[in-house]
């Protein structure tokens, strides 16, 4: 018979009190040459790993595990349990389905404001650094030269224009930079400078005259600034 027809405590040593809680089927794990030499196919077991790893029949989660579903080998291996390893290719819906802090950890409470998922901004390869691409006409592309919050000041996704007249050229957020010394106009009879207005477009034309009629040009000077470039 069994192992446990013999080792029941009574006719023969049974298990301790402090035995992994499990089934009386001792061969399952132990061998009859080397009992402290214990091993379990897994491979030959049936239903899903929380079947017997539900703190009761077997080990089950620790208290603080991460928050998920009970389906163990969805990140598991029962080779090197430590070893964690998820394909996020593989799993159907959003990131938040999943990532909703019940389920597994998702936004932390001083997350950006935003609607937009978290693969709009994030990738599952490296999580760090966050990468967007805006869509709307009204923002060049910066390169990494500035962090969201230089311009979402508000932590919301919504920027709101600091120069709404001049939107949605560069002038819209960055008027209030602009001085006149660097951009002369023309230096005859006198010396006058361009205003923010003109120059709305700083990666456009600025161009020296010769004098006041604005006939010609002195010195041609275009895209001196450049949106990716890292500083003006």
């Amino acid at each position: 018979g069994g192992c446990f027809g013999c080792h029941n405590g009574t006719l023969a040593t049974g298990k301790t009190p402090d035995h992994l809680p499990t089934s009386n089927q001792c061969g399952d794990c132990h061998v009859t040459t080397t009992w402290n030499d214990v091993k379990f196919d897994h491979g030959a077991t049936k239903g899903s790993c929380f079947g017997c790893h539900n703190g009761t029949l077997a080990t089950g989660k620790t208290p603080d595990h991460v928050p998920s579903s009970n389906k163990c080998d969805d990140c598991h291996v029962t080779t090197v349990w430590t070893t964690t390893h998820f394909d996020h290719t593989a799993a159907k819906g959003s990131c938040a389905s999943c990532h909703d802090n019940v389920k597994f950890t998702g936004k932390p409470p001083d997350h950006f404001v935003t609607t937009h998922q978290c693969d709009d901004c994030h990738r599952t390869t490296a999580w760090q650094p966050v990468t967007y691409t805006h869509t709307g006409p009204g923002f060049v592309n910066h390169g990494r030269t500035i962090e969201c919050v230089s311009c979402h000041t508000s932590n919301n996704q919504r920027v709101v224009w600091i120069f709404p007249a001049f939107r949605p050229d560069c002038a819209a957020c960055h008027a209030g930079d602009f001085l006149p010394g660097p951009h002369v106009k023309f230096d005859s009879p006198t010396t006058a400078y361009y205003k923010a207005s003109e120059l709305r477009d700083c990666a456009g034309a600025c161009h020296i005259y010769t004098n006041s009629t604005l006939t010609t040009i002195k010195e041609t000077r275009n895209r001196e600034h450049k949106v990716n470039r890292g500083s003006w």
